[in-house]
């Protein structure tokens, strides 16, 4: 029979260091996607929702930059869905 399974060992992406390395790439867009907005303090989501900002940032993002991006996008979107649907 086998041992128990570590507390440091999640389903999706294996051993925790796995998700340390995750986080510290998510957290190098984030210094990335800060540095494009000149370091301005985020909006309250659900006002930046309707806000109407013209103003265009040119920024270049290397491939694993623009999949980082995405995945971060699908998972707020999975959180919130989830969320939802705790709700119903």
């Amino acid at each position: 029979m086998p041992g128990p399974v570590s507390d440091s060992y999640d389903p999706e992406w294996g051993t925790s260091a796995n998700g340390d390395n995750i986080r510290q790439a998510l957290k190098e867009m984030h210094d990335v996607v800060s540095t494009v907005l000149e370091d301005q303090p985020p909006f309250y989501i659900l006002d930046l929702i309707d806000m109407r900002l013209p103003k265009k940032y040119p920024a270049t993002l290397n491939e694993r930059q623009w999949r980082l991006l995405r995945f971060a996008c699908e998972r707020a979107m999975e959180s919130i869905w989830n969320r939802s649907k705790e709700c119903e």
